[in-house]
């Protein structure tokens, strides 16, 4: 087998003991993978050295809990509420309407057709 030197510093690299497709630089501590190049065109073997990224430092981020306002437990109060008031004003604005509506059903207040209605009555009944 052929020697393999290190590309950067020049020194002889060593097979990994762990991983036989890794080659280490005692020197410069660099890690390298190669692999054998088949080229169909010439026939040829060719090495090619290829430098091992170093290992980044992986923490895995954690999700953030959505900024609380303060007003979350309330929410269902908050459209009771709504609806509450809801029915309220429409009391205010038609409640009075509603009442005399009300109060001509069940004989309470009369308009004036009942009234000359009752005139007229009266003026047949006495003789």
């Amino acid at each position: 087998m052929t020697e393999l030197r290190c590309p950067s510093c020049g020194g002889k690299l060593e097979v990994d003991r762990k991983n036989p497709n890794i080659e280490i630089c005692p020197q410069c501590g660099k890690t390298y993978t190669f692999q054998k190049i088949h080229s169909e065109a010439t026939g040829e073997a060719k090495l090619r050295l290829t430098p091992v990224p170093e290992r980044i430092p992986y923490q895995p981020t954690q999700k953030k809990e959505p900024q609380k306002t303060g007003w979350e437990p309330y929410g269902w109060k908050r459209g009771v509420a709504l609806v509450i008031l809801f029915f309220v004003l429409m009391g205010i604005m038609y409640g009075p309407k509603i009442y005399a509506r009300y109060q001509m059903d069940h004989g309470g207040i009369t308009t004036e057709a009942q009234q000359q209605e009752g005139q007229q009555q009266e003026g047949q009944q006495q003789p």
